[in-house]
């Protein structure tokens, strides 16, 4: 089954459903149902697949139950496509990502182009013991649940699993997204799987207490990029300053834009630009990344329900983008820029320079260690601008302080 997804075994024992702290501890095995199919349909100009889904006995609920998902099919199928998970919000289904995954200019969030497929997942249908995507079962028992993931929790990765294995999906390409509950079950469920997903996305997330009880480093993936849209003025928002700090005391990868929209999800496409249109569809799980700290072009977050500060419209890290040029033993080079103008959908104007500091997770062949010395430079179209030596610091990650970052690209190279 492994080879069949393309996973390491450690991770399919993790999307199958076992012990999140102690994957060793089982081995895992094939589900003892198989969703199966209940109605093929037409909707919002896309093909919808409904499956039914028995509870697996390995994922350990107390009451077997029966659940529903839906698969919004590609419209250019490919031979190895990419997948985006979807969960709803605690007004909604399963079936209310339907509309805004098919809606022009994605007013709810983007879900991917014509060669995704989409995975609408519901906590809805059993809610007593699926609410709030695992939370509430976490919080009504922490023991055994501070070791382990719920049934839920289980219930995602496996069906994620399930599909990956079905339709050939790129194991590289596998996006979770969620608003409102659904932004608190994406962060509690995606960023402590690095291995399993390539980047996430939220749109006012309601609260962070999920992502709190499973995001304890050191993780043993990087955590996948980032990109939050919130409101300082909305009652769920509780707790988005915490995740700053949490973010940049560990230099996790974050894009954020805030808005005084309130709780309001519909309002999306008036959040940022650079933020709005950040191409997190494209990052790979097989790729290294840039993570931005302490950047000039930040603005300051206002602070929940404080609707007097400057900066009540704002970003961090939206003007960033790059690519991974090398990746090998000997060497990794990435290019960083910032945004075009005509790259955005909606206008505004991209700063001239930004200054920030830089880390980079999720290296692939060259591996570092604690205390290793290693070599960088920093050129702009083949020529040399800054240059010297670093050590790699005690959570094994390279880190460069007051890197320039400018329209034209700039090439940070890292050597032995």
């Amino acid at each position: 089954m492994a080879q069949l997804l393309g996973i390491d075994t450690a991770t399919l024992a993790v999307l199958a459903g076992m012990a999140l702290l102690t994957p060793s501890a089982t081995q895992a095995g094939e589900c003892a149902d198989v969703p199966h199919l209940v109605s093929r349909s037409q909707g919002f100009g896309r093909t919808w697949v409904e499956y039914e889904q028995p509870s697996d006995p390995a994922w350990g609920y107390p009451v077997p139950q029966t659940d529903h998902f839906w698969l919004s099919l590609p419209e250019k199928p490919s031979a190895s496509p990419p997948l985006c998970v979807v969960l709803h919000s605690a007004g909604g289904n399963g079936r209310e990502p339907f509309q805004p995954i098919c809606a022009p200019h994605h007013e709810r969030g983007t879900y991917g182009d014509a060669s995704f497929y989409v995975l609408c997942l519901d906590c809805a249908r059993n809610r007593s013991q699926d609410w709030w995507w695992g939370l509430e079962e976490l919080k009504r028992r922490p023991q055994p649940y501070s070791a382990e993931l719920v049934p839920t929790e289980k219930r995602v990765l496996a069906t994620i699993a399930w599909a990956v294995r079905e339709f050939k999906i790129d194991p590289n390409r596998i996006y979770l997204s969620g608003i409102s509950m659904g932004g608190s079950g994406t962060l509690g469920i995606g960023l402590n799987h690095g291995d399993i997903f390539a980047a996430i996305s939220v749109v006012v997330p309601a609260g962070i207490e999920h992502m709190q009880a499973r995001l304890h480093p050191p993780l043993r993936y990087d955590p996948p990029p980032l990109v939050n849209v919130s409101s300082h003025l909305d009652s769920y928002a509780r707790g988005q300053e915490q995740l700053l700090e949490i973010f940049a005391a560990n230099r996790y990868a974050l894009v954020f834009a805030w808005e005084p929209f309130g709780h309001a999800a519909v309002r999306i496409a008036e959040c940022h630009p650079s933020v709005y249109d950040t191409p997190w569809l494209t990052i790979r799980r097989n790729e290294a990344y840039p993570v931005f700290t302490r950047a000039t072009t930040d603005q300051n977050y206002p602070g929940w329900n404080d609707g007097a500060r400057a900066d009540q419209r704002g970003q961090i890290n939206g003007w960033f983008r790059w690519k991974t040029l090398e990746d090998s033993p000997n060497s990794l080079a990435m290019e960083l820029r910032l945004v075009n103008k005509k790259e955005l959908r909606h206008s505004c104007d991209p700063p001239g320079e930004a200054i920030t500091a830089v880390t980079f997770r999720r290296l692939q062949r060259f591996a570092l260690t604690p205390g290793q010395t290693y070599q960088w430079s920093i050129s702009a179209e083949g020529e040399p601008m800054k240059a010297g030596s670093n050590k790699v610091d005690v959570d094994g990650l390279a880190h460069l302080d007051a890197v320039h970052v400018t329209e034209r690209p700039v090439v940070v190279r890292l050597t032995r």
